[in-house]
């Protein structure tokens, strides 16, 4: 009789990009741990983290003040805080909370199951490591009747605008083949789903890292092609990619949403 699997619970503070790296995680983490919705059951509580928005930092905090009495009452309890405030954060977060186990970084979520297993074997564990490298994943899978989901096809930022800590807490722009986002979603859509939202810090500059450049509208492209792909959508744009390129793919790609996310105040050169 196989052994029954530890479980996971959640909490996901920010944006988008914090929905899709909380699935990513559950994905990582798959193999050995289910979700659970209830705290109370969780054999390992990680709370995944947004610093855009200083309400955000306070609210990790004060939950990780109410999760005293759980930690007390389940000292096995593995807790751990990852996301954009852990990457800020660092070691001060585990002098915040002596009950906390570990911290990770924007990166180390591709390293989860082996900080979970140092965490699990009495460490208290920092990695905030911003390496570029993300290994292969488990093929993705979708539960029936899901039509939208949200496909990452790249991290980091490099514009470094006054206002904005993305690049210290995401790193530099990296973009994701296209044959493996084009694959994804692919098979997003023979599983039945119809919408997909491209997801990136900055997706205007998709691509330019890669051995093969290839632009961000000729991605939309190749994944407009996609026979039953019904609704495309993206954000994040800078403003200094916005290209006529991509404005004209808007009117000529029969799946992109007349929808752009634009943060304006990235436009102005003296911010």
């Amino acid at each position: 009789m196989a052994e029954a699997k530890k479980k996971l619970h959640l909490r996901t503070f920010g944006c988008q990009m914090n929905v899709a790296d909380s699935e990513l995680m559950a994905r990582i983490l798959g193999e050995e741990y289910d979700l659970t919705a209830r705290a109370e059951d969780a054999d390992l509580y990680l709370i995944n983290t947004c610093a855009i928005r200083r309400k955000s930092e306070e609210k990790v905090r004060s939950l990780l003040g109410s999760l005293k009495p759980l930690k007390r009452a389940r000292p096995e309890l593995i807790l751990g805080v990852g996301g954009c405030v852990a990457q800020q954060e660092g070691d001060r977060l585990l002098a915040f909370a002596p009950h906390l186990n570990l911290v990770f970084g924007t990166k180390g979520i591709y390293r989860l199951p082996a900080l979970v297993d140092r965490a699990a074997r009495g460490e208290r564990v920092v990695d905030v490591a911003l390496e570029k490298e993300a290994p292969d994943l488990p093929q993705r899978l979708w539960p029936p009747g899901t039509f939208q989901t949200m496909v990452t096809i790249m991290r980091g930022c490099d514009n470094y605008c006054s206002f904005c800590v993305v690049p210290y807490v995401r790193g530099r722009e990296t973009s994701r083949e296209p044959g493996a986002i084009v694959d994804e979603v692919a098979a997003f859509v023979a599983a039945g789903g119809l919408e997909v939202t491209l997801l990136g810090q900055n997706v205007n500059s998709y691509g330019r890292g890669l051995a093969k450049p290839v632009t961000f509208p000729q991605l939309l492209r190749r994944l407009d092609a996609l026979p039953g792909l019904k609704r495309l959508r993206f954000a994040t744009s800078h403003p200094r990619g916005l290209s006529p390129e991509l404005i004209k793919a808007f009117g000529e790609l029969g799946s992109l949403c007349e929808h752009l996310h634009l943060p304006v105040q990235s436009g102005a050169n003296p911010v």
